[in-house]
């Protein structure tokens, strides 16, 4: 599918969302779930869970090209090009199997079907996107976003993970992928823009939590209960929506 036709259908979704969710926050405002309705909430109230939120869309991309990387290696129906089926029986088996989808997981969006010596630099960010994948998806809970200590240590986990992600796309990962044998040809497609784009996302979040920077936004953002719960649930959407097209469209569309 054509990029721009996954970000109209991803826009489609969060319209959707939105009646819903104003029609919910409404009915629990009018039932006096949310208190007095005058009263405003600071960014700190609700921000936790935009946090947790990009938190899991990040890690839901990042997890998916893991397991793209995962199904080529052990040769799903059509997955790997014709004539490479030689390489990938030497590559999916012991510890040569294990060292290209490795150096896959590190280069990204390239996968490899074979291993050489050109791409053994991608080996170790492949060990340390892997060890990283399941620690960044802890931070998906809110709750670790609300105190100093753990939004930081959040942030850390977050910043590695993009450092591990953007590495290839520094490196030059095209002129690598080109003389190693490649089963799937590199490329940045939604989903790892979309990884991005969180992990962005989540940094300017953090700087409001903890930093309280910038201040003239975190004042406009203290806001009624009522709009802070439909905005929180209209991103939260819009991640949910967006990762989840990301993972169906996988890392290929341009």
């Amino acid at each position: 599918m054509h990029g721009h036709g996954v970000l109209m259908l991803a826009a489609v979704g969060v319209i959707a969302a939105f009646v819903p969710i104003v029609v919910g926050v409404t009915l629990l405002q009018r039932r006096g779930r949310l208190g007095d309705p005058e009263r405003r909430l600071p960014f700190a109230a609700y921000g936790p869970f935009l946090a947790g939120a990009l938190t899991a869309g990040a890690a839901a991309v990042h997890l998916g090209l893991i397991g793209e990387h995962a199904l080529l290696a052990i040769g799903a129906p059509g997955a790997i090009a014709a004539g490479s089926s030689t390489a990938l029986a030497a590559s999916t088996t012991g510890l040569v199997g294990a060292a290209a989808f490795l150096c896959s997981v590190g280069a990204g969006s390239a996968h490899f079907a074979s291993v050489d010596t050109s791409i053994g630099g991608f080996l170790p960010l492949g060990v340390a996107s892997l060890g990283l994948a399941p620690v960044h998806a802890v931070w998906s809970l809110p709750r670790l976003w609300r105190r100093a200590a753990g939004a930081v240590a959040g942030m850390a986990v977050a910043v590695a993970v993009l450092a591990v992600g953007l590495a290839p796309l520094l490196a030059g990962v095209s002129g690598s992928a080109a003389g190693s044998g490649a089963s799937t040809p590199p490329s940045l497609g939604y989903a790892d823009v979309l990884g991005i784009v969180l992990e962005a996302s989540l940094v300017l979040v953090f700087a409001l939590l903890v930093l309280g920077r910038p201040r003239t936004l975190l004042a406009r953002l203290e806001v009624r209960v009522a709009d802070a719960w439909i905005g929180t649930g209209l991103g939260v959407a819009a991640i949910a929506i967006f990762s989840l097209v990301a993972l169906l469209a996988g890392h290929a569309v341009h």
